[in-house]
């Protein structure tokens, strides 16, 4: 994707909460000042939210979902209740928890008689909710819808969709260090199923996933998946201390890039924690970050085969 495209998609979404258009006008829907004046104010604590770690800002996201949530309830069948429904999926966008912002987003898609704007508004954070877990073939229907009400955001992500990883695809290759030295090349695993896992130690979602990825390797290392980690960091002391203080046994590679870094490029990552489960024959057959759904694809593929034990 080209970098005014990559400027444009996180501009806005970096000033969502700031982004509420006009009233979204839903037929059989009526307009109430005091709900309005209750959102308005849910909204302005929700803006201040954006620049905080996710740890810190966790709890205030809460709590701005029980105050959106009560004035559902209480407001009813006003604009408001509906505006307050895309604010609680664009806030389980911030909190990452995007099939939870995916379902909000669709009730409010919903409603017969939304503005262009608002069903606009709605449909580009829902693309974002998809392309961050990795699912690009929906993600491209809803930007075709987009597209017809404002086909220059539908453009930007169609330019970003065009070079996106998708499931069925090879696996790009790479030839890499890890932390230690040691060279990594990714050729030499074909013949394995490979879970590819792009984290770092900065990134505090990562950081609450990174148990389940431990139990998930211990589960899958002895029944031939391989694991290779692509540490985003940019201080080799981190990452060092952590793989040895989590006893971390599977190779991590490090170029101090962060996100310029070769292989989160080819891959064409831009949330973590972020998976790429691959075949024996390095075909991409998972892109996400839910390790169960990892767990799950990778044992049909060793039942697939006839010389690795199976899943008891």
């Amino acid at each position: 994707m080209k970098k005014g495209g990559i400027l444009v998609l996180t501009v806005i979404a970096s000033f969502f909460f700031i982004w509420t258009g006009r009233p979204c006008n839903a037929r059989e829907m009526k307009h109430d000042a005091t709900a309005a004046k209750k959102l308005e104010f849910i909204r302005k604590n929700l803006s201040s939210l954006t620049e905080m770690k996710l740890a810190d800002s966790k709890k205030y996201y809460e709590e701005s979902l029980k105050s959106l949530n009560d004035l559902i309830q209480e407001y009813s069948d006003t604009e408001e209740a509906l505006e307050a429904r895309f604010f609680i999926g664009a806030t389980y966008n911030e909190m990452h928890k995007y099939d939870e912002a995916i379902k909000c987003f669709d009730a409010v898609l919903a409603k017969d008689g939304i503005s262009p704007n608002f069903k606009a508004r709605t449909l580009f954070f829902k693309t974002k909710a998809l392309l961050a877990k990795g699912d690009v073939a929906t993600a491209r229907e809803v930007v075709s819808d987009l597209r017809l009400i404002e086909p220059r955001a539908a453009d930007a992500f169609l330019n970003e969709l065009g070079g996106m990883i998708r499931i069925g695809m090879d696996a790009p290759t790479f030839k890499a260090d890890d932390f230690t030295g040691k060279s990594i090349d990714l050729a030499k695993y074909k013949g394995s199923i490979v879970v590819i896992h792009f984290w770092a130690t900065w990134c505090e979602p990562c950081l609450v996933e990174f148990p389940k990825i431990k139990t998930m390797y211990k589960k899958l290392k002895d029944k031939g998946v391989q694991f290779i980690g692509i540490s985003l960091d940019d201080d080799i002391g981190d990452l060092r201390g952590f793989v040895k203080q989590e006893e971390v046994e599977w190779p991590q590679l490090f170029d101090g890039k962060r996100w310029k870094g070769v292989i989160p490029g080819i891959y064409h990552v831009q949330v973590i924690p972020m998976m790429f489960l691959l075949d024996k024959e390095s075909k991409i057959r998972y892109i996400g970050d839910n390790t169960e759904s990892v767990t799950q694809i990778a044992a049909t593929l060793l039942s697939e085969s006839k010389d690795l034990p199976l899943f008891r």
